[in-house]
């Protein structure tokens, strides 16, 4: 599998229910937080941050975890987060990496959408089109989305030369 790490491997049905969901539509004034959480009910919850603010994302993060601690005495909680491929990089992949959130960056192609509907765009929308995804991702459905490998910094600072050359020719 080309040295990735598989993440497709089934859940069991107690490390779900324990499992917090994140997944963020981003944009360069206001990030989009969708989250779920089985154990707390099926209700989708969407909050607004503005963009790059780690800090109240984290803080965010916090509150919901204890929320999920504190509802049946769970003494772990896993925390699933998400976001596509963009303008944002891959910065924010590290971040929450750094504090123990398991993230994914998700190729924003490779989400399912139905070409028969009406294609309604909204953030809100996308927010939890992404949520849907990786909840059915870590449940086992490799269908479902795609994930991108993350570069590390040096590759990352590498390509932001030549855009940065390409930006300039243009």
């Amino acid at each position: 599998m080309n040295g990735q790490t598989d993440f497709t491997a089934k859940v069991e049905p107690e490390d779900f229910k324990n499992t917090l969901f994140l997944a963020m539509e981003l944009s360069r004034s206001t990030w989009l937080v969708a989250t779920f959480a089985p154990r707390l009910g099926d209700k989708i919850s969407v909050h607004a941050i503005p963009g790059g603010n780690t800090k109240r994302l984290l803080e965010l993060i916090g509150r919901l975890q204890a929320k999920l601690r504190d509802k049946d005495d769970v003494s772990r909680v896993r925390t699933v987060c998400c976001y596509e491929a963009g303008y944002d990089g891959f910065w924010l992949h590290r971040v929450l990496v750094n504090h123990g959130i398991q993230n994914h960056v998700l190729n924003a192609a490779s989400l399912p959408i139905d070409r028969r509907a009406k294609h309604i765009k909204t953030d809100n929308i996308d927010a939890k089109r992404l949520l849907r995804a990786i909840v059915g991702f870590v449940q086992g459905d490799p269908q479902s989305c795609r994930v991108v490998r993350a570069p590390t910094p040096e590759e990352e600072d590498a390509r932001r030369l030549h855009r940065e050359r390409q930006r300039l020719v243009r």
